[in-house]
């Protein structure tokens, strides 16, 4: 008999019962319950896998850490020396150049403008003119004829020795010619004037043709045919010449205060939004007070790429100093609104209580385009920032849409 044998016989069930049974059978109960216990674990990871995180939100940890915020404006990137040119009378654009960049001479025809009132009322004014001239005629003859008339009377007089003619005669004659000088003077006048108007609305009639007033390039056209545009709008921008290249922003006050010369910006062009220009701040431009006009940032290009004209439109990114151990939220947290369709007066943030949404009022600071610096005394790190639903169509049913 082996010792198996032997050992199988001395224990009876009653001594299994009491605990008395094999160590290897206990070893074996225990390896069962371990593989039991380890499934179920991959049973639950792999439905939470599959189902999801019980929650209805998207969360995000606030953190405290660093930050280099960027300020994006639109611009528009623009040459030395620029002209703008405006009209001269109000029409309707007929016709403009088919450039809508490149180089422009001097005296070319960049637009033609409907000048048809103008050119009726430069036909009214050589009528005018012509007129004006006829009735200085008709006035200088009759001033010469009573001028005549009276030199024959002060003759007479002188040698009759004031016996002759009468002398009411000679005042008669003395106050024609006088008048005759008036109309003379008046008639001058008139026609003088004409003449002007008529000068004046060649010249405006002249102008409906829009030439370049400069020989450069052509940086931007603000008008297209069959617009209608009034007296003094800019029609077109032309620089005299590329180098340098800047792009101008508007930034607000509070944006304006931590930039100085020689901050650093990527200007992205809408044309080449693959290859951005780096940039550096040259001019900073604050109006007077009571300073109605936001400050504008003036960045130079440095070393542009050959494919950049003066008029493209572009993006400037500017970089501000860095702000350090700062409370950082998502972007995403400060445009989640649980309830769809709310206004929001104050910025806020919604972060994970329990499982349940709590609203916290916060204020914003900068941003890289990710992450945004926000002031709240009653947020941690640490805090899960609600950043969005997990089903759109349930969070819509939940808010009662």
């Amino acid at each position: 008999m082996t010792d198996a044998e032997t050992e199988h016989e001395t224990h009876s069930p009653l001594d299994a019962l009491l605990g008395a049974a094999p160590r290897r059978v206990t070893r074996h109960w225990l390896s069962l319950l371990v593989l039991a216990l380890a499934g179920l674990g991959a049973l639950t990871f792999f439905v939470r896998f599959v189902m999801g995180e019980d929650s209805p939100y998207y969360s995000a940890p606030v953190e405290r850490g660093n930050l280099i915020p960027l300020v994006s404006e639109r611009g528009q990137v623009r040459g030395s020396g620029e002209v703008t040119v405006t009209a001269v009378l109000p029409g309707r654009i007929i016709w403009v150049s088919g450039k809508s960049d490149g180089e422009v001479e001097k005296g070319e025809v960049l637009a033609k403008l409907d000048a048809g009132a103008m050119a009726s009322a430069v036909e009214i004014d050589r009528s005018r003119v012509t007129a004006a001239q006829a009735m200085l005629d008709a006035a200088q003859v009759s001033a010469q004829d009573t001028g005549s008339r009276l030199a024959r009377f002060e003759s007479v007089w002188k040698r009759s020795g004031g016996r002759a003619p009468a002398l009411n005669e000679i005042e008669r004659a003395r106050a024609d010619a006088h008048r005759a000088d008036l109309s003379v003077a008046a008639a001058r006048a008139e026609a003088q004037a004409a003449k002007l108007q008529l000068k004046e609305h060649q010249q405006l009639a002249a102008g409906a043709e829009v030439r370049a007033p400069i020989s450069g390039i052509l940086a931007t056209r603000h008008v297209q045919p069959g617009q209608t545009v009034g007296e003094h709008q800019p029609l077109f921008t032309i620089a005299a010449g590329l180098a340098p290249l800047t792009t101008e922003v508007p930034l607000s006050n509070q944006q304006a205060n931590p930039i100085k010369a020689g901050t650093l910006a990527q200007v992205r062009l809408d044309a080449m939004p693959d290859t951005p220009q780096s940039a550096t701040l040259t001019l900073l431009r604050v109006s007077p007070p009571p300073q109605t006009a936001p400050p504008h940032a003036v960045f130079t290009i440095e070393r542009p790429d050959p494919k950049v004209r003066p008029g493209m439109a572009a993006t400037v990114e500017i970089q501000l100093p860095e702000r350090r151990n700062v409370l950082l939220v998502p972007d995403a947290a400060l445009v989640f609104e649980p309830i769809v369709g709310q206004k929001r007066r104050r910025a806020r943030i919604y972060v994970l209580e329990r499982g349940d949404p709590r609203r916290v009022y916060v204020t914003v600071g900068g941003s890289d385009g990710k992450r945004t610096e926000v002031f709240a005394n009653d947020l941690e790190p640490g805090d899960r920032a609600i950043i969005g639903w997990r089903d759109a169509a349930n969070g819509a049913e939940r808010t009662g849409r």
